[in-house]
C-alpha cells in the first residue's frame, strides 16, 4: 500500500488512505494485540470487503447557491472468516477493482470493528480544481502565478455557453478596471493592465457573461460569473528564515534554539525581530494547525469583498431534464452535580521577542517542563519591510518514561486498576526501584506500593495498580518516584511524575433547606441530617436578616454552579457578576473574585452570548443556528446593554442589530412565531412590553407602538409585561397610561401556566420588585410585596436559574439600605462564629460544618434564618418524580438486553432512555450520568469510532422514534450525556447514545434523570443497578 492525497470530496474525508497500485489482488495482514503490543490470538474474525460508491449531482438553493452533493451506498462485496494465531497475523486478500473500498475487521467476541479505507488504481489532479464547470461559473485561468507592478496580465475566460458581459478588476473598495467582452463557447483570452498604484492584495477578476433569452429557439436567459485572483509578486519581501533545534533532549531543562535570516536575494537583513514557540504537536494536530505565516497574512490573498445578488439562478432551464425521484434505502441506513476536576497538561510556551545580530543571527532559550513528545517549534521574523517564517521539531524524551493511564474520571466508591507504563531509554540496562502512592480522593489498597524493576535498553513493562476513589468532590493523585538510575556523565533530578485524576460523586447533587424565624430560642439542625451527605463536596450557606430572606447568597451560588450553558442561564449567570462585588459577595458568606477575575467572566460571557446572535439579530437557545428566541432576545440585549453601561466592551454593530430585531418585534407582533404556549396573546404581549421597555431606556421605542401595546393590555397573563410596558410609557413621555398600566400591573397574577416567556409566578413577582425599586415606583408597595415574595420563595424547594437571577435582581438593591443592628450567633461542633448586619452570611465547609449545629439569636429583634446545605448523598437516591419519569436500559448492539456485571474492555454499549411527561414538558434537560468505566462514542464527530448506524436492525425502531423526539441539543461531555427536549404531554419519547467500556474495574452507576428547567418541581430520577463490572481481554 501507498498513501496518497486527492482532490475530490472523497479525498478531503481520507486524506492520507491507503492505496493500491491498479486493478487486482488487495493484500492485507491482520494482527489483533493487547495495550502493551502484545500478540494476541483470536477465533473466527470476520473479514469484509466493502464497496464505497458516491453518485454525485449539482443542486441549487436560494442559501448556498450551486453545490454539488451525493448519495452515498456500501456494498458488501466479500467476507471472510479468519484465524489468528497467538504471536502471529492472519493474511486475506480480495480481488478489486478501480475505485474506493473500506476492509473491516470485527472481532465476535467483543463486537469490536477496526477499518481502513483505500483507493484501488492510481487518481488524477482535475485541472479544474475539484470539478468541471459549474452551470453559473465562468472559468478563467491566468497565464502567471503572479505578477509584478506594471505587467499586463493574460487572462482566458471560457463561459458554459457564448454570450456578452463585462470583465473586471475589483479590489474591496469597488472596480478597478473593466471592459465589454464578447466571449463564445470557446473561450477568448484578454490582456489586462496592472497599474503600478494597485498596490494591494485583494485584487480579483471577474467575469459576468449573458447569454440571452430566445422565446422562439426555447433558450432561457443564463447568467455565469467568473471569479479568480489576481495575485502580486512579493517574493523581494520574504524573508527565508532558519531554525536549527536539537533532534532529541531531556524534559525539564531549557531548549536552547539557533535562528538564522536572509533576505531573498541572500543578502543579511536587519534589525530583524523574531518571536519564538514550542507547542506540543499532539496538541497541534487535534486541528491540524499550521503555523502562522507572516508574509502570507500580509501579501496573501485576501477575501473577496463584494456580494453579488440577483435571480438568474432561480430560472429553470427550458426543455431540458426530467422530474427527480428521490432515492431512498440502501444499507447504509441499516441534572448531574459538578463535573470532576480532571486536569490535562499542555505544553505552550513562548518566548519575549528577540533581535538578531548585524550577520543575522541569534539564540533563544526556552525551559521546557516535565514532558515527554514531541514539540513543533515555529518561529515568526519581520523587519520593516520584509517577513517570514519557519519550523522544526524536537523530541523531548527523559531516560525513564512513565506514563499512566487512567479512567478519564471516577467516582466515588470506584475500583479501578490503572497502567503504569515505564520505558528504559537511557541507553544500557538498568536496575530501578518504582515507588507509588496516592493522595487526595485516590487510594491504594494495601497503601505505598515499591516495585523492584530490571530493564534492558529499549525495554518497557506495564504495572497494573488497584485505585480505589473516596466519596465526594474533587481531585486525587497518584505519585510515582523511580530510584537507581545509572547515568554517567549526567546529573539529573530525581525522576519523578504524578498524575491528578478528578472525582466526582456517583449520584447527582442535592439540596436541603432549613428556614426558621429566630426570636429568643436558639435553632438546631436536625440530628443526623449531616449524615445524608457525602463529607468531601458538603458544604452549607447561612443567611441571617431582619427583613424577610430571600437567599441572595444562595441564590448567587446557584448561579454560578449550574453546569448547563444555554441562552438564558449564561445570560442569568453572569448577572451576579456584573453587579455584585467583592465586598458584596463576602458579606453574603461567598468567596469574593477580584475585579479583573468579575471583569474576565463577563467579557467571556459577552463573548458567549454573541455566539448565539443569529443573522437577523436576534438569539438562539443553543446556538446561532438554533431557533429563534424571541423572549429571551429581549433579556439577552437587556443584560448587553446594561453591561455597557457598566463599562463593558459590546460591539456596537451586534447591539444595533439586537435593537432592530426588537423594534421589528415592538411593531409586528406577527414577526413573533409562537411555538407553544397556553395562552399565545400574552406571549406576544410579554415580548413586545420587553422590547419596548429595552428600547425606551436609549429613547428607541416609538410611543404609538406602546400606545398600541397598552389598548391590548387584556392580553397579558401576568403583572410583569404590564409593570414592563408601565416603565417604558413613562421613559417615553405618557405617565397618564403608564400610571394605569402600572396599576393593572400589581393587581394582576399569574397561574401555573406555560407561556413561552420563561417565566413563574415567583419569577414575575420577584422582576416586578427589581422594576419597582429600580425606577422608584410604588414605594408603598414594595415592602408588602417583598414580604410575598419571601414566603413564594420559601415555599419552592427547586428554582430555576431565570428566578434564582430574579430573585438576585429584586434583592440587589436592598443589600445597600442598612438594617437595624442585630447580631447573632452559630455553633458548630467545637467552633462557634459571630454574624451580625455587617456581615449576615458565613459559609460553612469542612470542620466548620458539624454537629451539633445551632443559631442563636442575641438582639430583641426577630431575625429570618435561611440555611442551604448542599452536597452528594451517601446512598442512591430512591426513583421517582414529578411529571416527569425516566427509565435507562444498556443494550448490546442487537437491541438485546446487556449485563453490564459483566462487560468487556473495548465493548460497546448501546444505552437507551426512555422519558415520559404527563403534561407538555418543552424545556426538558435530560442528564445520564456515565459509570467512570465508560466513554462516549461522540455521534457529533464525523470520525467517531463508532457509530448508530452499526446498530442491529432491530433498534431501528427507536432510532426513528428518537428522530422525533423534539431534540433541541444534544451535549456528548467527558462524564455524562446530555440532551434538551421538547416533550409532549402524555407522551413518551426515547433517545439512544453509545458508549464503550475502557477500564477494568467495579463502579458505582449514577441514576438517570430529567428536569424541566424553568419549572424545576418538575423533575425525576430513575432506576439504576449498583454496580457496573467491566473486565480485562
Amino acid at each position: 500500500f501507498g498513501s496518497s492525497t486527492g482532490g475530490d470530496d472523497y479525498d478531503n474525508e481520507a486524506k492520507g488512505e491507503a492505496q493500491t497500485n491498479g486493478d487486482g489482488p488487495a493484500d492485507f495482514e491482520i494482527v489483533m494485540a493487547d495495550a502493551a503490543g502484545n500478540k494476541l490470538g483470536a477465533d473466527n474474525v470476520k473479514v469484509r470487503l466493502i464497496r464505497e460508491r458516491r453518485d454525485y449531482y449539482w443542486n441549487y438553493s436560494a442559501d448556498d447557491g450551486w453545490s454539488y452533493h451525493f448519495n452515498e451506498k456500501f456494498l458488501n462485496l466479500n467476507e471472510e472468516t479468519v484465524s489468528i494465531s497467538k504471536d502471529a497475523t492472519a493474511k486475506v486478500s480480495f480481488p478489486v477493482e478501480w475505485g474506493p473500498y473500506r476492509v473491516e475487521v470485527e472481532d465476535p467476541s467483543t463486537g469490536m470493528v477496526s477499518s481502513l479505507r483505500f483507493w484501488a488504481g492510481y487518481r488524477w489532479q482535475d485541472n479544474t480544481d475539484g470539478g468541471a464547470v459549474r452551470p453559473d461559473q465562468v472559468k478563467l485561468a491566468l497565464d502567471k502565478p503572479a505578477y509584478n507592478d506594471g505587467d499586463t496580465a493574460k487572462i482566458t475566460v471560457t463561459p458554459p455557453a457564448a454570450g456578452k458581459g463585462y470583465l473586471l478588476v475589483e479590489s474591496s473598495e469597488g472596480p478597478l478596471w473593466w471592459q465589454e467582452i464578447d466571449v463564445p463557447a470557446e473561450g477568448k483570452s484578454y490582456d489586462i493592465p496592472l497599474d503600478k498604484k494597485w498596490a494591494r492584495h485583494d485584487l480579483y477578476v471577474t467575469a459576468l457573461v449573458i447569454r440571452p433569452g430566445e422565446r422562439k429557439a426555447n433558450v432561457t436567459p443564463k447568467r455565469a460569473v467568473g471569479v479568480l485572483h489576481l495575485p502580486l509578486d512579493r517574493a523581494q519581501r520574504k524573508l527565508a528564515l532558519t531554525v536549527t533545534a536539537p533532534e532529541k533532549m531531556r524534559p525539564r531543562q531549557p531548549l536552547t534554539l539557533k535562528v538564522a535570516a536572509k533576505n531573498a536575494d541572500g543578502s543579511v537583513p536587519k534589525q530583524v525581530h523574531v518571536l519564538l514557540s514550542a507547542v506540543d504537536v499532539g496538541i497541534l494536530n487535534i486541528t491540524s494547525y499550521a503555523t502562522p505565516d507572516p508574509f502570507a497574512s500580509l501579501f496573501g490573498r485576501k477575501q473577496y469583498g463584494a456580494d453579488q445578488l440577483d435571480i438568474y439562478g432561480q430560472l429553470i432551464e427550458a426543455g431540458q431534464g426530467r422530474l427527480a425521484s428521490m432515492a431512498f434505502g440502501g444499507d447504509a441506513l441499516a441534572k448531574g452535580g459538578k463535573r470532576p476536576d480532571t486536569s490535562v497538561t499542555i505544553v505552550a510556551l513562548q518566548s519575549a521577542p528577540v533581535t538578531l545580530n548585524d550577520a543575522g543571527e541569534g539564540e533563544v532559550s526556552v525551559d521546557i517542563p516535565d514532558f515527554n513528545g514531541e514539540l513543533r517549534v515555529m518561529a515568526q521574523a519581520w523587519t520593516d519591510d520584509r517577513y517570514g517564517m519557519a519550523e522544526a521539531k524536537t523530541v523531548v524524551a527523559a531516560p525513564i518514561i512513565a506514563e499512566l493511564s487512567t479512567p478519564r474520571f471516577l467516582a466515588g466508591g470506584d475500583q479501578t486498576s490503572v497502567a503504569l507504563d515505564v520505558s528504559n531509554l537511557s541507553g544500557k540496562a538498568q536496575k530501578l526501584d518504582v515507588k507509588i502512592s496516592a493522595e487526595g480522593q485516590l487510594s491504594l489498597p494495601g497503601g505505598d506500593q515499591s516495585k523492584p524493576l530490571q530493564l534492558k535498553e529499549g525495554q518497557r513493562v506495564t504495572l497494573k495498580i488497584p485505585v480505589l476513589a473516596q466519596g465526594g468532590l474533587g481531585q486525587g493523585k497518584i505519585k510515582v518516584l523511580v530510584e537507581g538510575l545509572d547515568l554517567p556523565g549526567e546529573n539529573l533530578p530525581a525522576f519523578t511524575r504524578e498524575w491528578t485524576v478528578g472525582v466526582r460523586p456517583a449520584y447527582p447533587a442535592m439540596l436541603k433547606h432549613y428556614r426558621a424565624t429566630l426570636n429568643d430560642q436558639p435553632w438546631s439542625l436536625p440530628e443526623g441530617a449531616l449524615e445524608a451527605f457525602e463529607p468531601a463536596g458538603r458544604e452549607a450557606l447561612l443567611s441571617l436578616s431582619s427583613r424577610p430572606p430571600l437567599n441572595l447568597g444562595e441564590q448567587i451560588r446557584a448561579l454560578k454552579a449550574y453546569p448547563y450553558g444555554c441562552l438564558e442561564q449564561t445570560a442569568s449567570g453572569l448577572y451576579p457578576s456584573l453587579y455584585a462585588d467583592a465586598a458584596t459577595l463576602k458579606r453574603l458568606g461567598l468567596t469574593g473574585e477580584t475585579d479583573a477575575e468579575r471583569k474576565r467572566k463577563v467579557e467571556i460571557g459577552i463573548e458567549r452570548l454573541l455566539g448565539m446572535q443569529r443573522y437577523n439579530g436576534s438569539f438562539g437557545l443553543w446556538g446561532s443556528d438554533s431557533d429563534e428566541e424571541y423572549w429571551l432576545t429581549a433579556y439577552v440585549t437587556d443584560f448587553l446593554l446594561r453591561a455597557r453601561d457598566q463599562g463593558f466592551a459590546v460591539p456596537p454593530d451586534a447591539l444595533k442589530k439586537a435593537s432592530e430585531r426588537l423594534l421589528r418585534y415592538l411593531q409586528d407582533g406577527g414577526q413573533i412565531q409562537v411555538n407553544y404556549s397556553q395562552n399565545a396573546e400574552h406571549t406576544r404581549f410579554a415580548v413586545q412590553a420587553y422590547a419596548g421597555l429595552v428600547l425606551s431606556r436609549s429613547q428607541q421605542a416609538p410611543l404609538a407602538a406602546l400606545r398600541s401595546l397598552f389598548d391590548r393590555r387584556s392580553d397579558a397573563r401576568s403583572g410583569l409585561p404590564l409593570v414592563q410596558l408601565a416603565v417604558a410609557l413613562e421613559k417615553m413621555g405618557d405617565k397618564p397610561r403608564a400610571d394605569q398600566a402600572l396599576m393593572a400591573g400589581l393587581a394582576a397574577s399569574r397561574k401555573n401556566e406555560w407561556l413561552a416567556d420563561y417565566g413563574s409566578s415567583l419569577r414575575d413577582q420577584a422582576l416586578i420588585l427589581a422594576l419597582l425599586e429600580e425606577n422608584d415606583l410604588a414605594k408603598d408597595k414594595r415592602d408588602e410585596r417583598l414580604f410575598a415574595l419571601a414566603d413564594e420563595v420559601a415555599a419552592n424547594r427547586y428554582l430555576s436559574t431565570q428566578e434564582s437571577n430574579s430573585l438576585f435582581m429584586a434583592g440587589r438593591n436592598l443589600l445597600g439600605k442598612p438594617e437595624k443592628d442585630w447580631t447573632a450567633s452559630i455553633a458548630s461542633g467545637t467552633q462557634t462564629r459571630e454574624l451580625s448586619n455587617r456581615q449576615p452570611g458565613l459559609k460553612l465547609d469542612g470542620s466548620l460544618l458539624a454537629s451539633p449545629l445551632s443559631v442563636h439569636n442575641q438582639s430583641s429583634e426577630a431575625l429570618y434564618q435561611q440555611l442551604t446545605v448542599s452536597g452528594y448523598p451517601t446512598q442512591t437516591p430512591a426513583a421517582g418524580g414529578e411529571n416527569l419519569s425516566i427509565r435507562r436500559e444498556y443494550l448490546n448492539l442487537s437491541g438485546a438486553p446487556l449485563n453490564i456485571g459483566a462487560l468487556k474492555t473495548g465493548q460497546l454499549v448501546l444505552v437507551h432512555l426512555e422519558i415520559g411527561a404527563k403534561q407538555r414538558v418543552p424545556d426538558a434537560l435530560v442528564v445520564d450520568l456515565l459509570p467512570a468505566g465508560l466513554e462516549l462514542e461522540n455521534q457529533n464527530l464525523a470520525q467517531s469510532a463508532a457509530s448508530l448506524e452499526d446498530a442491529n436492525k432491530d433498534v431501528k425502531t427507536i432510532r426513528e422514534s428518537m428522530e422525533n423526539a423534539g431534540i433541541k441539543h444534544q451535549e456528548y461531555r467527558g462524564d455524562r450525556y446530555v440532551a434538551a427536549l421538547d416533550i409532549e404531554g402524555s407522551s413518551t419519547v426515547h433517545l439512544l447514545y453509545l458508549a464503550r467500556a475502557v477500564t477494568p474495574g467495579t463502579y458505582r452507576v449514577p441514576p438517570p434523570q430529567v428536569e424541566s428547567m424553568y419549572r424545576p418541581n418538575w423533575q425525576a430520577l430513575g432506576e439504576a443497578p449498583a454496580q457496573m463490572v467491566v473486565k480485562g481481554k
